[in-house]
């Protein structure tokens, strides 16, 4: 990263756009590798929820986490346990796994200053909520899930996430949140 997006990177107040912009300088850092780092988790919740939801750092799903490693290092970040941090930055990024919960043909692309950005897919987050609903019994995951789909109702894929609800078990509490919203 050159000291010019650097600075540029500090200047945007510590939060989720600071976080989408830094995905959008790591994503274009691994590009000629091949590598394409998928964002899950609650940051991915806050950017659906438009920053409603908070959260503090990055999770990613990464196939080629040795090359996010390198790319981290050399972006100044220490690891800390399962995560790397950068003081400087105020941003911390952990890479939960390799494999993506959902399907990867359905990955969200955002474009930020000029650079992609990829997020877990709509349906595939929400099914992560309803998972975390159903068997965690984690009520807030539900009402994420819920305020999600509210956002973005005009643009859900219903077929496959009453396919995917199905398959992970979650289906009768996607019909109750669907019957909710009017859907």
């Amino acid at each position: 990263m050159n000291e010019r997006t650097f600075e540029k990177l500090k200047a945007i107040p510590a939060g989720w756009q600071r976080r989408l912009y830094f995905m959008g300088v790591l994503g274009e850092a691994l590009a000629p590798e091949g590598v394409r780092p998928v964002i899950v988790g609650g940051n991915a919740v806050e950017f659906y929820t438009l920053g409603g939801y908070a959260t503090a750092d990055i999770d990613l799903v990464v196939v080629e986490r040795e090359a996010v490693d390198r790319c981290l290092c050399a972006f100044g970040f220490g690891r800390e346990g399962r995560h790397w941090y950068s003081e400087e930055l105020d941003l911390a990024v952990e890479i939960p796994g390799s494999v993506l919960a959902g399907d990867p043909a359905r990955v969200t692309e955002v474009e930020i200053d000029g650079r992609l950005v990829y997020l877990i897919g709509l349906e595939d987050l929400v099914i992560d909520r309803l998972n975390a609903l159903v068997h965690w019994r984690s009520a807030r995951d539900g009402e994420w899930a819920e305020q999600m789909l509210a956002l973005h109702f005009a643009e859900v894929d219903f077929d496959y996430l009453r396919r995917r609800a199905e398959t992970e078990k979650v289906g009768n509490a996607l019909e109750e949140m669907l019957k909710r919203l009017g859907k």
